[in-house]
């Protein structure tokens, strides 16, 4: 584990389990705003879930199950949410306490994943992100972010002003609401979508905005009275996914049965697979030997 810190934040970073972020708390109100999964033990195998889900991990080059679609690269396995958090990362942590820079290699792709963390002076947590293509064919990939938030009844998501419709990708126990398709957001009669959240609704729901012309949303608790603001660069990741799980759990009685959690995730694509995204017309591709630089910061903002 790699621990950076000042004194308003402190951020635990564990390169050995595939780069997670696993810890982000506030030093003022001692909140924990990633979500901490309840399990003690965890199967071996390569789907997601199997895993232990807390934190914030870098989904790349899919979120969803996929094959890559065309050329030499077709049908190869990209993995249940992509490649990166599978594998162990390189690391190097600054002196100071304040910096770590890592990197993961993508042999299947050919392909170079970055990410410098830093704390800079104040409340705030940047993410540097660079991918590298070292093939001479271009990639076609989805980056997401995928920070997991602790959510309770005094949590509120705050999302950008100019969202006015969003494509429903995943959903469940929820009325009204067609997966793969756009709805008015917020959706008329859906109340259980709205604050408070509880995990008696046994609900979930994935959506991702339109294009973005303002690149900041945050997840807020009232009873501590501060919030956790994303910004990101839509021209860089255009679009925002974003997750309300409240006590939904495949498996009745299951481990995720009483959990609330939500999640925001500057994006470069409408979907969670390539298929989904190619169908939207937003997935991303990286010509032969190009890098992609993008940032993401994470700011703790009294109320």
């Amino acid at each position: 584990m790699i621990v950076l810190e000042n004194g308003d934040l402190q951020v635990v970073v564990d390169p050995e389990n595939g780069g997670k972020i696993r810890s982000l708390r506030s030093r003022r109100t001692g909140r924990q705003y990633l979500y901490q999964d309840p399990r003690e033990s965890f199967r071996a195998g390569p789907a997601y879930g199997s895993h232990e889900i807390s934190g914030f991990d870098e989904c790349f080059p899919t979120v969803w199950p996929s094959t890559y679609p065309d050329g030499k690269r077709r049908g190869l396995d990209l993995g249940d949410h992509g490649l990166l958090w599978q594998q162990a990362w390189h690391s190097e942590a600054a002196a100071a306490g304040n910096r770590v820079a890592m990197r993961c290699d993508v042999p299947q792709l050919k392909c170079e994943f970055k990410r410098t963390c830093r704390i800079d002076p104040g409340n705030r947590l940047t993410l540097d992100y660079e991918i590298t293509n070292h093939d001479e064919q271009p990639l076609k990939y989805i980056y997401s972010a995928h920070p997991l938030l602790a959510a309770g009844p005094d949590t509120e998501l705050e999302l950008p002003d100019d969202m006015d419709e969003v494509y429903v990708f995943f959903v469940a126990n929820v009325t009204g609401i067609s997966e793969r398709s756009w709805v008015a957001w917020p959706p008329p009669n859906a109340d259980n979508l709205r604050a408070p959240y509880s995990a008696d609704r046994r609900s979930c729901f994935k959506a991702f905005s339109g294009p973005l012309e303002s690149g900041r949303a945050s997840v807020r608790h009232a009873r501590c009275r501060e919030r956790l603001q994303f910004d990101f660069d839509p021209q860089e990741l255009p679009h925002l996914g974003f997750l309300i799980s409240q006590g939904f759990d495949e498996d009745v009685g299951g481990p995720f049965a009483d959990q609330v959690f939500v999640a925001l995730e500057p994006t470069t694509g409408v979907g969670d697979d390539l298929p989904t995204c190619e169908q939207t017309g937003t997935l991303a591709q990286l010509a032969g030997g190009q890098t992609k630089s993008f940032s993401i910061s994470l700011t703790l903002v009294a109320d």
